[in-house]
């Protein structure tokens, strides 16, 4: 139809019914784009170019579907391509309506994200890349996510893939091209969340019978997570926190009127009427199906890997983790930490210095941290009289220790470790020493002196966070270690624990904004489960910029 200034429909000319693509010719564009995504993704790992390369491609993918389509209709003119892709404009009304789509759609995909991660028990691994750092790489993501992307995979998926399957009918388009659109992203636990806005694209497509209406919802919708991730690089938590709530208040109230927008798009737009088409003989009845499956495979090998890095990485642990030092331990270095409880709390500081010798590095740390009660009650108004919430309640004593380690410059493997550890009640005293190839801890102070042998490799509670600093970070590298863990009252304990890297976050510090390599320590004791997480910067020399024992948190707040 066509949509004059006052918004009011027309039926369209015979003579410029739209073209229907071949499935075979679709499916072999979809096959050919998605190993063109999966070179990509492999050839350019630099954050420097990440976000140029991702416009590129969807340049290069959208510019593939006008050539598939070109040389398939070689008679056709640009006029009828124009219409067959839906590059016509439905009026301001249809295309605000889309637009509008955006916040609700965004929230009903965060609701299924959450229970899939509670299906499948992890959370979509993220590269760093993911991160801007800097204000051109800020600007470079949006345009790759809210002009590039929307513009580009609307041309392809409602342009050129869902006409091509409208052959079997409007609603089989919708679906498959929605299906498809998902699967597309190359993502398993995550793509459930994709599945209303893709659906909804389709859609708004097919009853306005134009691709501006969801371009706009595309932009929009993608804006939102752009300026989740935008923030998270550049401003503080409390700012990143009040903006995520915002959002999420916005989009809960958005969910029902977006049923209502989807009413009115249905009651305002007329589709086109659909050319009659004949039935698919011969070779062609079949042959469209075998680039999906060729496409199922390639998605089946990369949700494999997802879930494998994801949900098992102890699948691909090393035997042994690699260390090496990197060149800016060469210089003496002091990190200074804050010692945060509950919400951002101060109760106490860490300073640890860093010397380089000629064959071995010295860390040197000192805590001192205050006792310490976190109670945050949540009242509730007198009309929920009966019901109650449990409370965050969290307290610890005060104490102050002076550990010293000395690793090897090679390896950073452990030489000697002395520690003191003192509270109210008691001081504990650690002693490491090696005869030979094998090492012992002495300890005394505690219910009961002990002197322990200890395994090769081991790591010390209290030394590991530094120098997992010199990992060769990447996602799901890990591998099982002897870690000694020592308790309050001086007993000693030996465990296998699991150390990975389990992928990218930001991190807000007093020493500012980092994105950071997420490491976890995670290690069974008498029957419970401990996971310790440590976060570095991703540039060299990987700062640690918090960790996380379970109890406390300490914070970077300056390095000298």
């Amino acid at each position: 139809m066509i949509i004059d200034s006052n918004n009011t429909p027309h039926p369209r000319e015979a003579d410029s019914s739209p073209e229907t693509p071949s499935l075979l010719a679709a499916n072999l564009y979809l096959l050919l784009g998605l190993i063109a995504i999966v070179g990509s993704s492999y050839a350019f790992q630099d954050v420097g170019v990440h976000y140029v390369v991702g416009i590129a491609v969807e340049v290069v993918l959208a510019v593939g579907a006008l050539l598939f389509l070109r040389l398939e209709k070689r008679t056709m003119p640009w006029r009828a391509i124009r219409q067959t892709l839906r590059w016509r404009w439905p009026g301001w009304r249809l295309v605000g309506l889309g637009g509008a789509l955006a916040m609700g759609l965004w929230m009903l995909g965060v609701i299924l994200n959450l229970i899939t991660v509670g299906i499948f028990g992890y959370t979509t691994p993220v590269e760093p890349t993911m991160f801007p750092r800097t204000v051109l790489e800020a600007l470079l993501l949006l345009v790759a996510t809210v002009i590039a992307a929307p513009l580009c995979e609307e041309i392809i998926f409602r342009g050129y893939v869902q006409r091509a399957y409208e052959r079997r009918s409007p609603w089989t388009g919708i679906l498959v091209s929605g299906l498809i659109f998902a699967l597309y992203h190359l993502r398993f636990q995550g793509a459930p969340a994709l599945v209303p806005v893709a659906l909804a694209l389709g859609f708004v497509a097919w009853r306005s019978d134009s691709l501006f209406p969801g371009i706009l919802l595309h932009a929009a919708y993608n804006g939102v997570a752009s300026a989740i991730l935008i923030a998270g690089s550049f401003f503080s938590m409390s700012v990143v926190g009040g903006l995520i709530v915002a959002l999420i208040c916005l989009g809960f109230l958005m969910i029902p009127v977006t049923a209502v927008l989807l009413w009115l798009i249905w009651h305002w737009s007329t589709p086109p009427a659909r050319p009659a088409l004949p039935r698919l003989r011969g070779w062609h009845a079949w042959a469209w199906i075998l680039p999906v499956i060729v496409l199922a495979g390639i998605y089946g090998l990369a949700a494999y890997a997802e879930v494998l890095v994801g949900r098992f990485p102890e699948k691909l642990a090393v035997e042994k983790l690699a260390l090496q030092p990197p060149s800016a331990w060469d210089t003496p270095t002091r990190w200074h930490y804050v010692i945060q409880a509950g919400l951002n709390q101060t109760v106490g500081e860490v300073d640890c210095d860093l010397t380089p010798q000629s064959d071995s590095m010295t860390l040197t740390c000192r805590v001192n941290q205050e006792a310490f009660k976190t109670d945050l009650p949540i009242d509730l108004p007198k009309s929920f009289e009966g019901l109650s919430l449990p409370e965050h309640d969290s307290a610890g004593a005060a104490y102050e220790s002076a550990e010293r380690v000395i690793w090897a410059k090679t390896d950073l493997s452990v030489r000697s470790m002395d520690s003191t550890r003192t509270s109210e009640t008691r001081q504990i005293t650690l002693t490491h020493s090696a005869d030979g190839n094998a090492a012992r801890l002495q300890v005394e102070g505690g219910d009961t002196p002990q002197t322990i042998t200890l395994p090769a490799g081991a790591f010390f509670d209290g030394e590991w966070p530094w120098r997992l600093s010199a990992l060769p970070f990447n996602i799901a590298y890990g591998s099982t270690q002897p870690l000694v863990v020592v308790n309050r009252q001086g007993y000693v304990d030996v465990v296998d624990a699991f150390i990975v890297v389990t992928g990218s976050e930001p991190a807000w510090t007093p020493a500012g904004n980092f994105v950071t390599w997420k490491v976890t320590v995670t290690y069974t004791l008498d029957g419970e489960e401990t996971t310790l997480s440590a976060w570095y910067d991703v540039e060299s020399p990987h700062t640690l910029v918090r960790y996380d024992n379970g109890e406390v948190r300490y914070v970077l707040e300056k390095v000298e």
